[in-house]
């Protein structure tokens, strides 16, 4: 099993060049076909209060700056493929952020972004929100801390691990990274008192060594309020590169609802995360 179409969003903002390159170096060790999506957001075009409209040079500069938006974007893409020696296809579809990352995402195995950007209800977004596209798209996301440094994704994985849906799905997506691992760790936090006396996680270890990976089991007992900081807590200690987890949330009001772990991790991951719903 591995990846072989890898989607990861292309613009030019300074959290550019950390995605990029993930989404390379996880292409090379794939061999996986890879897509940079550059998004034209379609311009916003006020009108007066007197309904009359809006002149043509706002018009043509809203499309001078879309323009010189999609050449920063491309020359990223290019600077990434020196770097890493790798070759993008690129693709540019017209519309809004979201719905074309959830469109094209679905033909994908794999989709790379960066952490959401912290805005208020008042602003509209500047890039992809992850959640979004984990809710929609059906797809993995790999969401990127905003200033990566690291050299590596996936060497030392830490599976945050809970008998669910989503945990599930999340580990199925990340067997080809799980099966490359030099080590895996499986974190099962607040282990249930009724599951049976085995060690919590050991059935996943199970199944997951039938696959080739090398799984070591560490149940982890926290408040539920800070789940989050006890993965967190974990990948520092095991120096982790990646964890692996589900996406908890539910719809409600067309808007979705993560929970505090979940929103931690899109917000402000500390390593790259795979995150499956």
């Amino acid at each position: 099993m591995a990846y072989r179409d890898i989607l990861v969003y292309a613009d030019a903002m300074p959290a550019a060049a950390p995605r990029l390159d993930a989404a390379a170096q996880l292409a090379k060790a794939q061999d996986a076909h890879l897509v940079a999506l550059h998004v034209d957001v379609i311009p916003f075009t006020p009108v007066d209060v007197m309904g009359t409209g809006v002149t043509k040079k706002l018009v043509a500069w809203q499309m001078s700056i879309r323009k010189e938006r999609t050449e920063a974007a491309r020359q990223a893409v290019q600077a990434a493929e020196r770097r890493q020696d790798v070759a993008f296809e690129w693709r540019k579809v017209e519309g809004r952020i979201d719905e074309a990352l959830i469109d094209q995402g679905r033909y994908a195995d794999l989709i790379v972004l960066s952490q959401d950007n912290r805005v208020t209800d008042l602003e509209a977004p500047i890039g992809p929100t992850a959640g979004n596209i984990l809710m929609a798209a059906g797809r993995p996301v790999l969401v990127m801390p905003k200033e990566y440094k690291g050299t590596s994704i996936g060497r030392r994985v830490l599976v945050a691990w809970k008998p669910s849906a989503e945990a599930t799905r999340a580990v199925h997506d990340a067997l080809p990274l799980l099966q490359q691992a030099e080590a895996v760790t499986v974190m099962r936090v607040n282990p249930d008192p009724e599951e049976p006396a085995h060690n919590p996680g050991a059935d996943l270890a199970t199944h997951l060594a039938r696959h080739g990976v090398n799984v070591t089991v560490t149940p982890v007992l926290a408040p539920d309020t800070a789940a989050g900081t006890a993965i967190l807590d974990q990948a520092r200690a095991m120096q982790a590169d990646l964890i692996v987890m589900g996406a908890y949330g539910h719809s409600r009001l067309r808007e979705l609802v993560f929970g505090g772990a979940t929103r931690q991790m899109l917000q402000a991951p500390p390593v790259p995360v795979l995150m499956s719903r």
